[in-house]
């Protein structure tokens, strides 16, 4: 049975959302004795990381690069959870460029994770080199030390590295814009049909992310998948935003939202936590 880690201290939120006290630094997501495997969905490539104690969503979804809400997406599992269990293999898409198919002049094996693709059913060696990682046959047999090409299902092939630095988010395809106005539609057509609460307290926000384009939150209560409205009464100014997954373990009751940097902005906040006024439906 899978254990939850543990619940933040003041300290440990603090980092994760963007406000680091002392000289403190979060433990490493990857080592170099640690392994990723990959698997090929609709010739996506999927890694999938092991999680490990005082790792959260964010200090993930921040490693590689992608969005909490697109860790939701490709994990609907734990769309109402609010803590990630320890052990949990957490599906992450990897583009292409972030596999280090060939040891370089530069490569440190001290800073790089080995990736391993396990065989399935229909697969060939040729098939695996040449269409999902583009490499010479050869470097795979030598790699994996295979006496000759055949292969079995189950088996596992070394395929590349992983830098334990991460993945950069511009290495990421770009995603389509939240349409805040379509957000906002759709919440004054429901607010007719459901009852509107109205709370109010603090919001925290990841303030060092760089992404751009998405309006979503983590709320205790609303429904996943429904819309909040979001106000900062010093600026009178109303963000909507999608839910997609619950505050984590940890907060205060005085935190009532978590959003996405993009709303964050959009609502003028300069610290990490700042006062709002929130309205949903239930």
């Amino acid at each position: 049975m899978l254990k939850h880690q543990p619940l933040f201290s003041v300290l440990l939120l603090c980092f994760f959302f963007g406000r680091a006290l002392g000289q403190v630094n979060p433990p490493p997501l990857l080592k170099p004795t640690d392994s990723l495997f990959l698997v090929v969905k609709e010739n996506s490539k999927i890694l999938m990381h092991t999680v490990k104690p005082k790792q959260t969503l964010f200090s993930i979804s921040r490693f590689y690069g992608l969005s909490v809400e697109e860790i939701l997406e490709n994990n609907p599992q734990l769309a109402d959870a609010t803590s990630v269990p320890l052990g949990l293999k957490v599906a992450i898409p990897v583009p292409n460029r972030a596999i280090k198919r060939y040891k370089k002049a530069d490569f440190n094996p001290k800073k790089n994770t080995p990736i391993y693709y396990q065989v399935q059913a229909g697969d060939n060696l040729y098939h695996i080199c040449k269409r999902y990682f583009n490499m010479e046959l050869d470097s795979i047999v030598k790699r994996n030390r295979l006496k000759n090409n055949s292969i079995k299902p189950g088996q596992l092939l070394m395929v590349g590295w992983l830098g334990t630095e991460g993945i950069p988010v511009e290495w990421r395809p770009a995603r389509p814009v939240t349409q805040g106005g379509v957000l906002q539609t759709r919440y004054e057509e429901l607010k007719v049909k459901m009852k509107e609460y109205s709370v109010q307290g603090v919001c925290f926000w990841q303030k060092e992310s760089r992404e751009t384009g998405h309006l979503y939150a983590l709320h205790r209560e609303a429904a996943i998948g429904s819309i909040i409205a979001v106000s900062n009464p010093m600026y009178n100014v109303t963000v909507y935003c999608k839910v997609v997954g619950r505050i984590p373990d940890g907060h205060d009751n005085n935190v009532i939202v978590i959003v996405s940097p993009e709303a964050a902005r959009k609502l003028g906040a300069i610290d990490p936590r700042f006062f709002v006024k929130l309205k949903y439906l239930k």
